[in-house]
Parts: C-alpha cells; structure tokens; sequence
C-alpha cells in the first residue's frame, strides 16, 4: 500500500529546485573561489574585464540598444500598414534621401520584403534597399499614423 504518489508535476517541480540548487551552489563556489585568487581582489580589474567580456561578446549591444527598440516598433507598424494596404485602405510611407537632401514618397505595394531593419522594394529593375530609420512619416490619406 502506497501512502503518496508523486505526479508528474511535482517531480518537474523537485528538479527544478534541485537543478536551481544545483546552480546556486556552482556559483557560490565560483563567487568564494574569486576572493583567493589575488588578482581578482582589485575592484577595478574585475570591473574592467568584466565591461570587456560583455562588450566583446555583443551582449552589452543585444540587451541595451534603445535605438534596437524604437527600430522594431517602426518594423511592426509598417508592416500593419503593408497588410492594411492589402485590404484596401491606401497609405505613403515617406523617407528621407540624404544624398539628395529631400522626401521621397513610397507606396506599401512596392515593398517587396522587409529584412534587417531595410525597406526592400524594385525601382527600375534594381532593388533599392532604405534603412528604416531613414523613414520620417507615414501617412492614410491625408491623416499622419507616424512621424519621427
């Protein structure tokens, strides 16, 4: 006669904390394990390497880009705006042309893709590629949706 069964879900949780123990503990070894090695005594070293490793990595570009963010926000919008288009509703999206110092208008239905923060769309027979944070507007009908 059994008095408990443990199901599933309680084993799932019994590793979890086993494994969550599991890394703590590796951790405080690693943390205790520092203060004996004489190098890793000068705060200012270990800040540094610390500040190198991350920004080697790319880690410190990955979690703190704030241009990274409003980048996508413009993405999702112009691609509501594409799909929009789709169903009938007639948006512009404007750029700015640095080289020429002026707006250009572009229609939703000559973007052909969106791939890395670039608008791509075909203009006599070459694909021209804008950056999205060259957009300045975006437009249905006579009423603004976005402007930077």
């Amino acid at each position: 006669m059994k008095f408990y069964q443990l199901r599933e879900e309680d084993r799932q949780f019994l590793y979890s904390l086993l494994y969550a123990t599991g890394i703590i503990l590796f951790w405080r070894g690693i943390w205790d394990t520092s203060y004996r090695i004489p190098l890793l005594s000068n705060d200012f070293f270990v800040l540094f390497v610390g500040l190198f490793i991350l920004t080697m990595t790319g880690y410190m570009y990955r979690e703190f880009d704030p241009l990274g963010q409003k980048i996508s926000k413009i993405t999702k919008i112009v691609h509501d705006v594409i799909n929009l288009h789709k169903h009938g509703q007639h948006h512009e999206i404007y750029y700015h042309d640095e080289i020429g110092n002026h707006e250009h208008k572009l229609l939703p239905h000559k973007i052909k893709k969106i791939e890395h923060d670039f608008l791509i769309f075909e203009e006599k027979g070459h694909e021209v590629f804008i950056p999205i944070s060259r957009l300045t507007r975006i437009h249905r009908g006579k009423q603004v949706v976005w402007k930077r």
